[in-house]
């Protein structure tokens, strides 16, 4: 059910954009970067619900185990940290002249705007 709400949600932003005279790529791009972000955020709440989970247990395996799930979540907050500083770099380049906002797919850095 969330995902006709998420995407009743697009159509309308593209939609609006387009009346507007945005540039709907360029939205529909920042759309997918910020469900990339949230796909990594959930993640990292599992993550967070394993470690207390293994912690709670008390038990050396499980203990042993948080090491290796510290680590992923660490690396994970670096990637979030990226990600938005791409999505920053692609939002002001599109707004101040440049119209790499809406290049490329992933997470990948855009060029910056001189």
């Amino acid at each position: 059910m969330k995902r006709n709400g998420e995407t009743k949600r697009r159509r309308n932003v593209a939609e609006e954009a387009e009346q507007g005279g945005e540039d709907p790529a360029m939205w529909e791009n920042l759309d997918r970067n910020f469900r990339q972000v949230q796909s990594v955020l959930d993640r990292n709440r599992s993550l967070i619900q394993q470690v207390n989970d293994n912690h709670q247990s008390k038990m050396a395996d499980n203990m042993s185990k948080n090491v290796a799930l510290i680590q992923e979540l660490n690396g994970n907050i670096s990637k979030v940290v990226s990600m938005y500083s791409n999505i920053n770099t692609k939002f002001s380049s599109a707004f101040h002249g440049g119209n790499n906002g809406h290049e490329g797919g992933g997470g990948g850095a855009g060029t910056r705007a001189n």
